[in-house]
């Protein structure tokens, strides 16, 4: 069974954040940024979390 994360990723308008890396906790999208360096940081501030990282793709990303 996917997580809430996982399926919050796949349902969410991401357009802003194409070609970034995304952090969700509890269905929120509470960071973003350039590098995957973002996760150890929001793993810091929520250390009893698990925030899923995940990297959005551009519009010229293939998907197979």
């Amino acid at each position: 069974m996917p997580s809430k994360e996982f399926e919050f990723y796949l349902k969410a308008n991401l357009k802003p954040y194409q070609g970034k890396y995304i952090v969700i906790l509890e269905n929120k999208i509470i960071a973003s940024g350039d590098t995957a360096e973002i996760w150890t940081k929001i793993k810091k501030e929520y250390p009893s979390k698990n925030p899923m990282l995940a990297k959005v793709p551009t519009e010229e990303t293939l998907v197979l």
